[in-house]
């Protein structure tokens, strides 16, 4: 069951997480850096209970479809998995090498669907080599990325939790 302070926490964070998707779309594409802080509220929501985590995720990706639909999926596909990945990886298990694995699998599986399935080339432009050594890069990409993303993550997370906000 979630209790109300949750739901609040997971509504507000799901619409910090789509404000931060949309900063391309109402300024420019020069701050599309910034999209990549969208991940910190889902993976906080998350990290306190999985299943606002998951609501948040997807409530966050609603709002930013409204907009665009371009920013919509790559927050399914790219930010959002980040951020809901390794939340409920933190949830659920301590050893970080797990958590990194498992959240680097979901980001990889995304990132393939993305560059395979759709069609956009998720590092801007056509990979070399085999479909093997594509998926490797992706992987070893996914890797090096959640692990920065869960230690900056993680100490957002710790700040708010010292002040007693979530």
């Amino acid at each position: 069951m979630i209790n109300t302070k949750t739901v609040v926490i997971g509504a507000l964070f799901a619409a910090i997480a789509a404000l931060f998707q949309l900063i391309p779309t109402f300024f420019s594409e020069i701050f599309v850096f910034f999209t990549i802080f969208s991940a910190v509220p889902i993976y906080i929501v998350s990290r306190i209970n999985p299943k606002a985590g998951v609501l948040s995720y997807f409530v966050a990706s609603m709002i930013v479809m409204l907009f665009s639909t371009h920013e919509g999926l790559f927050f399914l596909f790219t930010n959002g998995i980040i951020g809901i990945s390794l939340g409920i990886c933190s949830y659920y298990m301590k050893t970080k090498a797990i958590i990194w694995f498992l959240s680097s699998l979901a980001l990889t599986s995304t990132l393939s669907i993305m560059n395979y399935g759709i069609g956009i080339p998720v590092f801007g432009s056509k990979i070399p080599g085999i479909i093997i050594i594509q998926i490797s890069i992706i992987f070893l990409f996914s890797t090096i990325y959640n692990i920065i993303y869960y230690y900056f993550s993680s100490f957002i997370f710790n700040i708010l939790k010292r002040f007693k906000i979530c």
